[in-house]
């Protein structure tokens, strides 16, 4: 059982060790790449078209939100202003009291004389 154990560790190391190696050889093919094509020159242009695609998918990803949460928030605040109202009129209500009751009477500072 521990040979088994021993040789899946192995395995995996060999794994992860021909990844790094295809990571590796894939970044030098790049460099080369870029070197060769003369990257000072035509990096700057493909920045500025993926900087282009970058601030379009900004805007897009913007107004899809706005689009997505503006009924929402309507709503949310719609329905607070109606609670408001609600319940300024459901005070209003217990406030008055019955006929009689608090109907006429002068406030006074505290001073009975």
């Amino acid at each position: 059982m521990g040979t088994l154990r021993d040789l899946a560790l192995i395995l995996l190391a060999l794994e992860t060790a021909l990844g790094t190696l295809v990571v590796l050889a894939l970044m030098a093919a790049i460099n080369y790449a870029l070197f060769y094509f003369r990257w000072w020159e035509v990096l700057p242009r493909w920045f500025a078209i993926a900087r282009g695609y970058l601030l379009r998918g900004q805007r897009a990803v913007e107004s899809g939100s706005r689009v997505v949460a503006s009924p929402v928030f309507t709503l949310v605040s719609t329905w607070a202003g109606v609670r408001a109202v609600a319940g300024n009129l459901r005070d209003g209500q217990k406030g008055r009291g019955t006929a009689g009751e608090g109907m006429g009477e002068i406030q006074t500072s505290g001073r009975e004389g």
